[in-house]
């Protein structure tokens, strides 16, 4: 069953890429390594994965759900050329983390890294960003309005977390899919009300630059968390 969950992930079309996933099993049972490459046009794959990760098929026993621990680049390199950034690259970001959210089932999670440009030496304005949110309490940006945290949010998690909101010791953004539907109603209204609250706050003048992009993720979670 997870093997079929994690093979509809390869040979996906992702703009001009098509998807490559390598999984194998871990020691510990239910548990995989899993790599996303792309292949461009020509046939060529991306020197270093887009996602790397563990997959977890969950605990039922212990009413562990299923979950993804990942790092995701945001870019693609071929060759010797400039690397590709994803997320100003049309729907391509947004468009991997659907995909990839199909896997988490309902109750599941997702961990996503905010440090992965230092760990791998790559720029990203993606997680630099993000984690300026994140360490800058001051700014109170809820999750999904930073610029990571919207992207997990296409991944269908409507329980958007960081350091300052309820994931502790951890340099990641976590997104949570609900178990049922009273739960679901419970993550709309905690993701509306912190969405909201924040739009109305004023900006703080050193970091309106962030703001205004926070700003604009918010709006555009809420009009898609009212879209029918």
């Amino acid at each position: 069953m997870i093997d079929n969950l994690l093979i509809k992930l390869d040979s996906q079309r992702m703009g001009p890429y098509l998807t490559k996933v390598r999984f194998k099993p871990k020691r510990k049972k239910g548990h995989f390594d899993i790599d996303l490459f792309l292949d461009n046009e020509k046939g060529y794959r991306s020197q270093l994965p887009l996602v790397t990760g563990i997959y977890s098929r969950g605990n039922v026993s212990q009413n562990i759900q299923t979950w993804l621990d990942i790092h995701y680049s945001d870019q693609v390199k071929f060759d010797d050329h400039d690397p590709d950034i994803l997320s100003q690259s049309g729907r391509c970001a947004e468009d991997v983390f659907e995909m990839i959210g199909k896997v988490i089932e309902p109750g599941g999670m997702i961990f996503v890294s905010l440090v992965t440009d230092i760990a791998w030496e790559i720029d990203s304005e993606l997680h630099r960003i993000t984690r300026k949110c994140v360490d800058v309490r001051s700014l109170e940006i809820p999750p999904a309005a930073t610029p990571l945290g919207r992207l997990v949010f296409f991944s269908g998690c409507l329980n958007i977390k960081s350091q300052a909101f309820d994931v502790q010791g951890s340099s990641r953004i976590a997104g949570e899919k609900a178990l049922n539907q009273d739960i679901k109603k419970e993550f709309l209204n905690g993701i509306q009300t912190q969405l909201q609250k924040f739009l109305k706050r004023k900006n703080q003048k050193e970091w309106n630059q962030i703001h205004e992009r926070c700003r604009l993720n918010a709006q555009d979670v809420l009009n898609r968390l009212c879209d029918p």
